[in-house]
């Protein structure tokens, strides 16, 4: 029998399963579903949910030092984070993010700050360098802190990046910002619009690919 973590119940019509990033089995049902239906319905999605939440479980244990600020991601590289207390700010030296000794007891937070800070300008310059590519031009830029995404372009012309896209390679960066800059001439994904991406980045497949082993990274610095 599969054990649910989590139940949540709302005035929904149906029952959802889903996996948290910390590997626990969240499920959400109406209030007037009894726990046979429910336990039920989960029984039969069994091997679907061990199969996802192994992988889940496997990507923690592999990425514990990331989950655990012992060590960060920039651009695709691993720094281990290393505390000074001659530092005043956040720098990346070698192989090393030096982080000033003040900031022991709330180290994700001075991270997350310094990630932001550090993450507009790389990622505005390659929105910059792209829109020239294609020949678009956003009406506004942004950095979000979206749960769900690495970025999104409204219809309003507002395009926004994910700051936690600043941890990956620099090949999935450019993936988001084409992808996101292609919506302002096709705002669906349909044929024309994966044409589109396509024209710029005939790999794209791969780097999306790519991309998604990374989606763990978007449960980061949420405390």
């Amino acid at each position: 029998m599969i054990n649910i973590d989590v139940l949540i119940r709302t005035n929904r019509k149906s029952i959802s399963i889903s996996i948290s990033p910390q590997g626990n089995i969240v499920v959400k049902a109406p209030r007037s579903c009894s726990m046979g239906e429910i336990q039920n319905i989960v029984s039969k999605k069994e091997s679907w949910i061990n199969l996802h939440r192994q992988r889940i479980l496997d990507n923690l244990e592999l990425n514990n030092k990331i989950f655990t600020y012992q060590d960060i991601l920039f651009c695709g590289k691993v720094y281990h984070v290393v505390l000074d207390t001659k530092s005043k700010n956040i720098v990346l030296e070698n192989d090393y993010c030096i982080v000033p000794e003040k900031f022991r007891n709330n180290i994700s937070r001075a991270l997350s700050k310094w990630y932001k800070k550090v993450a507009m300008p790389i990622l505005w310059g390659r929105v910059e360098y792209f829109s020239n590519l294609m020949q678009v031009e956003p009406k506004n830029f942004r950095l979000s802190n979206a749960k769900g995404c690495w970025g999104s372009c409204n219809s309003q012309g507002l395009v926004s990046l994910n700051w936690r896209l600043i941890m990956v390679p620099h090949n999935l960066i450019d993936y988001v910002v084409v992808h996101e800059l292609s919506h302002l001439l096709q705002m669906n994904h349909s044929q024309l619009f994966w044409k589109i991406v396509s024209s710029v980045l005939p790999d794209f497949r791969v780097r999306r690919q790519n991309l998604k082993k990374g989606d763990y990274l978007l449960s980061l610095f949420r405390e």
